[in-house]
């Protein structure tokens, strides 16, 4: 069964949300690290979690100008297997610009699901993007791959590496870097498609947010050659 790369359609954000009612829980597109902060283990949570995710994911389709959200689907089943979200910035990252779209902010009347560590995601999502501004290239323009999930039991078929080469072809036609941060289990991924690790890896203490656990992102990057590591 072929794969197939297309431009994720408003429409799209309902089916994915519907993921949670065909398919075992968790086997969505829900990506990290809210499966982190946020497990499932019955269809109820599934679906709590994939309509919170999906609508913020919704909102951020039709509000950010900077993101280029992709899909793979399975050209025989039509099914959305993986999605990603790259982001262009034509003046460099702004950390002020862009963290209203990450964190998740209380609204009156409207408590958070049960289960969910709202602490924890804002925690680890605020200090990842703080620490851009200590390793990107300041000021300049680049692309930024912010979000890659593949259904669990979809992977192994080189989505992922779709999504990867298409943000990856853009940047190095355009001169400009093209940057991620990558989990210990990702990271030799993100390797194959030539990014390389910059500087010493964000190491996160958790412990004060209820989990007992350093987490490592590595910082990567395809820089143009008139730039160094």
């Amino acid at each position: 069964m072929s794969l197939k790369l297309q431009k994720v359609t408003v429409e799209d954000f309902d089916t994915m949300m519907n993921h949670a009612n065909i398919y075992p829980p968790g086997d969505d597109l829900v990506g990290p690290p809210t499966p982190f902060f946020w497990p499932v283990l019955s269809q109820e949570e599934a679906q709590q979690r994939l309509q919170l995710h999906m609508t913020k994911q919704k909102s951020r389709f039709l509000g950010d100008p900077t993101a280029t959200y992709l899909k793979v689907i399975d050209e025989e089943t039509q099914e959305i297997v993986s999605i990603a979200r790259w982001h262009y910035y034509p003046n460099g990252f702004s950390y002020e610009d862009a963290i209203g779209w990450e964190i998740h902010t209380a609204v009156k009347g409207q408590p958070f699901p049960k289960g969910m560590n709202v602490e924890l995601h804002n925690f680890i999502l605020t200090e990842r993007d703080l620490e851009r501004k200590n390793w990107l290239l300041k000021d300049e323009p680049c692309w930024i791959l912010m979000h890659l999930v593949t259904r669990g039991s979809q992977r192994g078929r080189g989505a992922a590496g779709m999504l990867i080469t298409w943000g990856v072809e853009k940047a190095k036609a355009e001169g400009v870097p093209a940057y991620l941060e990558a989990s210990a289990l990702a990271k030799p991924l993100y390797e194959r498609y030539g990014f390389k690790q910059i500087g010493n890896p964000l190491e996160l203490d958790l412990r004060t947010h209820g989990v007992d656990l350093n987490l490592k992102m590595a910082k990567m990057g395809i820089l143009p050659s008139k730039v160094e590591l």
